[in-house]
């Protein structure tokens, strides 16, 4: 019986969780500044106590809810990474287009890149949490230099894919078939994370050359 009863209040305890989850997202959508814990917790219908156990303060619910995104392309990369260095720029885009075929809802994500173009923090957290890390361990497996700016084209690159297919549905890329799109863009991936750079764009006379 007491082992039910243990069983129970976790099981209790993760579904409040999620609704705190659920919650926070709604809030940090209109505006980091403007959401309040108390609020948060309100709308979750769980104690303020509640969330602070969960989460530790309002930055730890803000990178819980907002930033701890599995859909974000940079969260799929270190575990490909686990897997080997070979062909990881078709593997990246293969795993990141099946996630979503799959059916991930596009919401949460939607949450982080609206997040981080009106908050600094969001934007600082996102890196911190997220591009930083990513582009050590790139740096450390390469052996290339600009590995911020190599994250950081991959992440653009695959979240325009991501809004022009499953939000904007535009054809013929929402209904072009996942090997075609791995074909397409997976080396351009590959060229981002291990290519060498043809050149640098160097000021003239008002022509720039590579």
């Amino acid at each position: 019986m007491a082992e039910r009863q243990r069983t129970g209040r976790w099981r209790t305890g993760q579904e409040n969780k999620k609704r705190v989850i659920a919650a926070a997202r709604e809030h940090f959508r209109r505006g980091y500044e403007q959401a309040t814990v108390r609020n948060i917790a309100a709308d979750a219908g769980v104690d303020v106590a509640m969330v602070y156990y969960f989460f530790g303060n309002k930055e730890g619910l803000f990178t819980a809810s907002v930033l701890d995104v599995p859909e974000h392309p940079l969260h799929q990369l270190p575990l490909l990474l686990d897997d080997g260095t070979a062909h990881i720029g078709d593997r990246l885009v293969r795993a990141f287009l099946e996630r979503w075929d799959a059916g991930d809802t596009f919401e949460p994500l939607l949450t982080v890149w609206q997040s981080a173009a009106i908050q600094p923090l969001a934007r600082k957290l996102l890196h911190d949490t997220l591009a930083g890390p990513v582009a050590e361990r790139i740096s450390a497996e390469f052996g290339v230099e600009d590995a911020v700016l190599r994250v950081e084209l991959v992440t653009v690159h695959l979240m325009g894919l991501a809004f022009a297919r499953y939000q904007l549905r535009i054809e013929p890329i929402a209904s072009t078939s996942v090997d075609d799109l791995v074909a397409w863009i997976g080396p351009t991936v590959q060229r981002y994370l291990t290519g060498e750079v043809r050149g640098t764009l160097e000021p003239t006379d008002g022509v720039m050359h590579i």
